[in-house]
């Protein structure tokens, strides 16, 4: 995540950002929520991923603000766009009007003073080498760490985990999968997360 001034859409470099945008009345004045945390499942398949982030934020001041998010994906030709993308309130349970952009799509949020503020983002994104791509490192432009950032990789059975560029600390079997988990305190990324996965041999 990277946070600009109003107006400002810079190139990219398939970074996984978020770009807030802030309106008071009629003049623009910026404030920048805290963002605490995320929570993100990976799903993978034969020739698809799907992911489910829930991301959480507080406003501390006493002062509501209206926040745009641009939320980028990496496209390449490996990861196209992807298919299928929402954006959902987890206070209201109301899906967001979003906006495409080049290489991601924006959308509206609204924080009221001393709040917090979350957000469910899904999206299915087309993986037919078995390789997929999150990027974690863009924290880094907000300045502090993340309080708390939990990963889960679901694979099928027909499917096994071969590379993980983060650690994993635990994995476990459920019905016809297996999940692997990754959890981290006080969290400032420093590298992506990557994983690549194939046929099992079992």
């Amino acid at each position: 995540m990277q946070l600009f001034k109003s107006g400002n859409y810079r190139r990219l470099h398939l970074t996984i950002l978020l770009v807030l945008f802030f309106s008071n009345g009629q003049t623009a004045q910026a404030q920048s929520p805290v963002f605490l945390g995320e929570d993100l499942v990976f799903h993978v398949s034969d020739s698809l991923c799907v992911m489910r982030g829930e991301y959480h934020f507080l406003n501390p001041t006493n002062t509501a603000v209206k926040t745009r998010l641009f939320y980028p994906f990496p496209v390449s030709e490996q990861l196209p766009f992807p298919d299928k993308i929402q954006v959902m309130s987890l206070e209201t349970g109301a899906h967001l009007p979003i906006l495409g952009v080049e290489n991601g799509v924006s959308f509206m949020l609204e924080i009221d003073a001393v709040s917090e503020a979350n957000i469910l983002v899904e999206y299915w994104q087309t993986a037919n080498d078995h390789v997929f791509e999150y990027i974690l490192t863009s924290t880094q432009n907000w300045g502090r760490s993340l309080e708390w950032a939990n990963y889960e990789i679901h694979v099928p059975d027909h499917l096994q985990l071969e590379y993980c560029s983060l650690d994993l600390d635990s994995s476990w079997v459920e019905i016809e999968k297996r999940v692997y988990s990754i959890s981290r305190e006080n969290y400032l990324p420093v590298e992506e997360l990557k994983i690549q996965w194939g046929e099992s041999s079992e």
